[in-house]
């Protein structure tokens, strides 16, 4: 039998260890958000995005004659990569395969005059350009889902994405933006290696972006295994690239997005604990 010394020493030794690994995983900061799209794309951002992109006509006509002045430079620049290109897709078991090949390649190499007409008329003032710039105003609404996730900063403040990586990248400036579908608990602060920071920031912003739109896609339509494949494909992104940038020495960190089945919405979550 063991006797009393060792057994309050074995007490001991065991409070001690679970008081460390209490202290040593004691959580610094978490966030949750709940992501959903805006409901429209502001009428001033829709406004400025044909105003400046019309704006710009001169400009793209100017670059791309400067790129392609000339039917030789058409065909070194884009016919002949196109041909080579349009030859590896065409699969090879087609009737006349070779004939097909050889069609497409008569057509772009005799296209320059063609080519060159069509994007003189099309960047005219009032030209194709400018029309289709117009009618594609109402496709513009698509980035309400994107915008639900970065936030338009003077109107909503930031979104999820931006707030999951802003309270482990230290800018405690997004505990202003917090609303109904965010929680935060903890100090917000920087978990990153020394000059990573920015650079985690910047690569973690958009994949969580990409994640929770798509994630959310697959989720409007329905599509749940869908949804999780998603959700499973930009998290092991983000533990490939953003958590690869960790101070491990001093912080053990989550960054995820997910599904939450409860209140049937997609979500950023964002934590660190000490190492």
């Amino acid at each position: 039998m063991l006797s009393i010394s060792w057994i309050s020493l074995l007490t001991y030794l065991y409070k001690d260890c679970e008081h460390f690994w209490i202290t040593a995983m004691a959580v610094e900061v978490e966030y949750k958000g709940y992501y959903s799209p805006l409901d429209s794309v502001p009428e001033e951002l829709v406004t400025e995005w044909e105003t400046t992109l019309k704006g710009e006509r001169d400009r793209i006509l100017s670059a791309l004659l400067e790129k392609i002045p000339n039917a030789s430079v058409f065909l070194t620049k884009l016919a002949n990569p196109a041909v080579e290109a349009w030859a590896d897709f065409v699969n090879p078991t087609w009737t006349d395969v070779d004939l097909i090949k050889l069609k497409h390649r008569i057509k772009l190499k005799g296209a320059y005059d063609s080519w060159s007409d069509g994007v003189s008329s099309a960047f005219q003032e009032g030209g194709t350009f400018e029309q289709n710039v117009t009618a594609k105003k109402d496709k513009f609404q698509l980035a309400r889902y994107p915008m639900g996730a970065v936030g338009v900063k003077y109107k909503i403040g930031w979104g999820v994405a931006y707030k999951a990586m802003g309270v482990i990248s230290g800018d405690k400036r997004v505990a202003i933006y917090m609303g109904a579908d965010d929680t935060l608990t903890g100090e917000i602060l920087d978990v990153f290696l020394p000059g990573a920071t920015r650079f985690a920031r910047a690569t973690g912003v958009p994949i969580l972006t990409q994640g929770l739109v798509l994630a959310y896609y697959a989720h409007e339509a329905g599509l749940d295994t869908e949804r999780d494949a998603v959700i499973t494909n930009i998290n092991t992104k983000l533990s490939n690239t953003v958590l690869k940038m960790v101070d491990e020495t001093s912080h053990v960190v989550t960054l995820e997005i997910g599904y939450d089945a409860v209140a049937d919405k997609i979500y950023a979550h964002a934590k660190s604990e000490t190492a």
